[in-house]
């Protein structure tokens, strides 16, 4: 399993002896791959730290490497060259020591944990990097190879196939990592079992992948990573981890129905003559950046194919705000609110008219509302989809009339309407400052929010000019249509 300490020692390392990123990511990898490494390259593989009484084939490894290293364990006998041993005595915790110092290891103490191991890997990579320089050059050394050069292989490659290259790399070493932290959450004895089988296959080819990097074999090295990303976030789904891929498939799914929907919406909007505004540029905007974000995608950059297709996304709203057509289903759906209304008025009335209240004049609206009911049902038939939404938005407030007028009309009705009207203004307020703030720290949908929230304004000084007629209902329907729009303006936040 990766040990996560050596990964946190090794970052310090990094930092303190100034070593690329890119050595960085190799590095993590190397620690990954430890196991797969140690049997390629008769390198030792530690997995606990060793002190003075410890016993095992890690100490003999350990000696021999230091003997190697100059840093000799014993100049003759007991833990010298050839004689290395399996005890960790005073003798070797004094060749770790002068080693530690030697390579500026914090807290050298002739301990070897988890800062040593990591530098150990280091001093690995330096090998590992020189044979590297070596088949740039041509210039062959004498130093131990971790595997045997590609025949054929050309390693004049670019800095983008050498950077594209790396981030494979390390995307994988994240992912094999987050695979194993989310296996050991299994309960299931077998099932934990069998992923990490899983996982070592998924190893086995990460570290070919390593190896063909180092012989400057790029495109293996991004072929077979790919595939080790893959299975890696396979087994990491396996184990009941939802990853990036996972995520970011769901999001472009979902724009890509978007798109189709406003696409289906301008084809609407041009059967029926209706303005689209720049709405076609927009969708054609967003469409070459939604197949930037299946590229991306594809390639395994999850993060950046996500925030493409959030970006696609608020284009296609803009889009749709751009488009001036009602729809059949808009048109339906208001014809239907419109019945719905009718018949709850229709019971409040009568209900009204049982407790002997007047309701004359509510009556006189109702026949109004139930006749541009009618007509709107006709224009449904007529597949007028605009003269459908209009009719029936103009029988509900008719129907809103007839509900007002209930009793001959009441100074309650009055009060009502100014209180709504009072609560939407408070609504307006708190939310112009919460977008203020927004606009301040630059946040995502801060523009759309005030484009609503202007929107609401507006309907606002219309429910104003209604009290000021003393037509309450319609003053109320104003102050409640701001409020949702209100709450709109701070959904986009």
């Amino acid at each position: 399993m990766l040990q996560y300490s050596h990964i946190t020692q090794l970052s310090i390392l990094i930092m303190t002896h100034s070593i690329s990123i890119r050595t960085f990511i190799l590095a993590v990898t190397l620690l990954t791959l430890t196991p797969f490494l140690a049997s390629a390259n008769n390198e030792c593989a530690f997995s606990r730290t060793l002190s003075v009484g410890d016993n095992g084939e890690d100490v003999r490894c350990l000696q021999v490497f230091l003997n190697k290293a100059g840093f000799d364990v014993a100049d003759s006998g007991v833990g010298s060259v050839g004689n290395e041993t399996t005890t960790y005595g005073g003798l070797t915790e004094a060749a770790v020591l002068r080693w530690q110092e030697a390579r500026n290891v914090p807290g050298a103490n002739g301990v070897f944990g988890p800062q040593s191991q990591a530098m150990y890997l280091l001093d690995l990579l330096a090998t590992l990097e020189v044979q590297q320089q070596a088949l740039a050059t041509d210039v062959t050394v004498s130093t131990p190879t971790p595997a045997p050069v590609v025949a054929g292989v050309s390693v004049a490659a670019g800095d983008e196939e050498v950077d594209e290259a790396a981030r494979i790399l390390e995307e994988a070493v994240a992912m094999v990592a987050a695979a194993e932290e989310q296996i050991e959450d299994e309960n299931d004895a077998e099932e934990r079992a069998e992923l990490e089988h899983d996982l070592v296959d998924v190893r086995a080819d990460l570290f070919e992948a390593l190896l063909a990097y180092f012989n400057g074999d790029y495109d293996e090295a991004i072929e077979v990573g790919e595939e080790a990303l893959e299975d890696a976030t396979d087994v990491f789904e396996d184990a009941g981890g939802e990853s990036e891929k996972s995520e970011t498939e769901e999001v472009l799914e979902d724009v890509w129905d978007l798109y189709k929907d406003v696409e289906e919406l301008i084809e609407e909007a041009n059967d029926q003559n209706a303005d689209i505004g720049d709405a076609k540029d927009m969708l054609d905007d967003a469409k070459d950046l939604l197949d930037d974000a299946d590229d991306e995608f594809d390639r395994g950059v999850y993060r950046q194919a996500n925030s493409n297709a959030l970006d696609v996304e608020e284009i296609l709203e803009d889009a749709k705000d751009e488009i001036d057509v009602v729809t059949e289903n808009d048109a339906n759906r208001d014809v239907e609110d419109a019945v719905d209304e009718y018949e709850r008025a229709e019971e409040e009335i009568n209900e009204a008219e049982e407790d002997g209240e007047d309701v004359d004049e509510s009556e006189d609206f109702m026949d109004d509302a139930e006749r541009e009911i009618k007509r709107a049902e006709a224009a449904l038939d007529d597949e007028d989809w605009d003269d459908a939404s209009s009719l029936a938005r103009k029988a509900e407030k008719l129907i809103d009339q007839a509900t007002d007028s209930i009793g001959g009309g009441s100074d309650g009705d009055k009060d009502d309407a100014n209180d709504a009207v009072d609560e939407a203004w408070d609504e307006y307020r708190d939310a112009d400052d919460e977008i203020d703030k927004a606009e301040d720290d630059d946040e995502r949908g801060a523009d759309d929010a005030r484009d609503l929230l202007d929107d609401a304004k507006k309907l606002l000084d219309d429910a104003e000019d209604a009290l000021d007629d003393e037509d309450w209902g319609e003053a109320e329907d104003l102050a409640k249509e701001a409020e949702d729009l209100i709450e709109d303006a701070l959904d986009e936040l």
